[in-house]
């Protein structure tokens, strides 16, 4: 697809509830690059925009209004998009008739995959219709999500309950119907003159294209309700936000043939996982570090708490989180509570990961792409949860972790619905810093007993080493040179998906860039295990934490 009209500088403005942030892009020796990224606390537009004219010296806007042809100074742009969320995201509920189905299933794909807020109801033959309207009216959502292959009964049962519950205060804008051609028919005579409604039938398209059709329905009215927040000065091109990234991890596996998970945690929390096949997203509009902080409290908490190098009361980490939600602020300064959020986001990750059914999707990473908020972490704390929470069994045995601090992944995947050639090249040379490259050895091998032996060579200097099963070992790469490396593992011990004992060199063509952190030998095997006696496990985790250089001793 070619580019709608030829452009020298784009602004994304992204939205994302706690801050908000100015993207600029421009043409940097004859190319589209990166210009700035700066952020602001709140949700101020023009705050965002007055830093970015101090930072870049140009003017951005004239009578509060954005300039919307580039100068030939630099002020103003050629194209201006708005990528986000809104902060009041629509409301589903899903009513799933005759409990567990295939119409039920696609639903709960659209929905988990959208920009929304979902709640569900099950109808089934016992379920009362005064009892099922109570709970409509209890919620009073902003569209109904009917789904089931049911018999009659249960759908006059949701008929009954659906027409009681509407009234004068409460209408839901659409009512969208996952179920056979016959039963639809039979929803439109009975709640057609209340309801705007829209249908799908399971049973005549590809289970993909379903959950597509539902989706874009779902981001659509998310998009609206951005635009109502926003008014009319900055919405005349809206993007969401879940939408954007998946766009941005399209591009990543096309021009690098990687296997990608993306974690953004700006607004909600949003696991997508992207390779040639497609896309899986999941995106949980309750749950991020921030404002709804709180919906963390849903985790298991023994989850969590296997993962804080001491000791921690449950009530401790419920008054935590409701400080999250208190905080103007989205940095995280205080070490101490730098390890609850990892505790946290490494609990989330492991319970949405869970959720993907083909272990290849969920294990044979290349890439795990961290969105901006993790630049509130050290980065090494970053790359931990990483690896933790996703547990990649990459079959080459190398994954990437990379961080968009500049939310550049969300900019530039908005950028590609107008300008797909100007966004590719802005995101290849500019969305990701490098946080480390990562050996993950699986098997079996002895505590504390050698399980890889190495040689890294970074110009002239050679540098061998030896890194103990169960431990993390980390190899710096300076900046602006490649590395070279050779491993050679115990037999027992796996590279990866390699056979037990294989040995495996990264040379030539195949050495390994510069990263923050440089290169990261995790020995610790998988999956992961942590000591079941508390005195045991934090030794593990501190020594874990010692090896990437997090952990001095100090207490909680």
């Amino acid at each position: 697809m070619e580019d709608a009209a030829p452009v020298r500088s784009v602004i994304v403005l992204s939205l994302n509830g706690a801050t908000t942030r100015a993207v600029v892009t421009d043409h940097v020796e004859g190319e589209p690059r990166l210009l700035a990224s700066s952020s602001v606390v709140g949700c101020s537009v023009l705050a965002a925009l007055e830093a970015i004219e101090q930072r870049l010296g140009r003017s951005l806007l004239e009578s509060g209004r954005p300039i919307s042809t580039r100068s030939v100074i630099g002020d103003g742009a050629d194209a201006w998009i708005s990528v986000g969320l809104p902060v009041l995201q629509p409301t589903v509920v899903l009513v799933v008739l005759g409990g567990e189905n295939v119409a039920a299933e696609l639903a709960v794909s659209a929905a988990r995959a959208s920009p929304v807020r979902v709640s569900r109801l099950v109808v089934e033959e016992t379920t009362s219709p005064t009892v099922l309207a109570q709970k409509l009216n209890e919620q009073r959502p902003d569209l109904l999500l009917l789904a089931g292959m049911a018999d009659d009964s249960t759908w006059l049962t949701t008929f009954a309950a659906v027409t009681s519950a509407i009234d004068d205060d409460w209408r839901p804008c659409l009512g969208i119907v996952v179920a056979p051609e016959t039963i639809q028919q039979h929803v439109a005579a009975t709640l057609g003159e209340q309801l705007e409604l829209m249908g799908v039938d399971p049973g005549e398209y590809a289970p993909a294209e379903v959950v597509r059709a539902l989706a874009a329905e779902l981001r659509a009215r998310a998009v609206e309700a951005l635009r109502s927040e926003l008014g009319d000065t900055f919405s005349e091109r809206l993007v969401d936000r879940v939408t954007a990234l998946e766009r941005a991890a399209a591009f990543l596996v096309r021009r690098a043939d990687q296997r990608l998970v993306l974690v953004d945690l700006e607004q909600g929390a949003t696991v997508l996982w992207a390779r040639a096949e497609g896309i899986a997203t999941s995106y949980r509009a309750e749950q991020d570090l921030g404002h709804r902080a709180l919906g963390l409290a849903e985790l298991n908490f023994e989850h969590v708490l296997q993962w804080l190098p001491w000791s921690v009361s449950d009530d401790e980490l419920l008054d935590w989180l409701a400080n999250r939600v208190l905080s103007p602020y989205p940095v995280i300064l205080k070490e101490r509570d730098q390890f609850l959020a990892a505790a946290f986001i490494r609990a989330l990750l492991r319970e949405v990961t869970g959720e993907i059914e083909q272990q290849d999707v969920r294990e044979d990473v290349t890439l795990i792409a961290l969105g901006p908020w993790f630049a509130t972490l050290p980065p090494a704390l970053a790359v931990l949860c990483a690896l933790d929470g996703i547990e990649p069994v990459p079959a080459s045995g190398l994954v990437s972790i990379a961080l968009d601090e500049a939310d550049l992944l969300a900019a530039g995947g908005a950028i590609a619905e107008l300008y797909p050639g100007y966004a590719a090249r802005v995101l290849e040379r500019d969305a990701l810093l490098p946080l480390a490259h990562a050996l993950i050895l699986t098997g079996d091998s002895i505590e504390g007993a050698v399980a890889v032996r190495g040689e890294l060579r970074t110009g002239e200097i050679v540098q061998r080493f030896s890194v103990p099963w169960g431990s993390v070992h980390v190899l710096p790469v300076s900046s602006g040179t490649f590395a070279e490396l050779s491993l050679e593992p115990e037999s027992g011990v796996r590279i990866g998906g390699l056979e037990a004992g294989v040995a495996l060199q990264f040379t030539n063509d195949a050495a390994l860039g510069w990263a923050y952190l440089g290169i990261v030998i995790d020995a610790r095997g998988r999956p992961l295990r942590l000591p079941d006696d508390p005195t045991a496990r934090l030794r593990r985790l501190r020594s874990w934490l010692a090896d990437l250089g997090l952990w001095s001793g100090g207490a909680g």
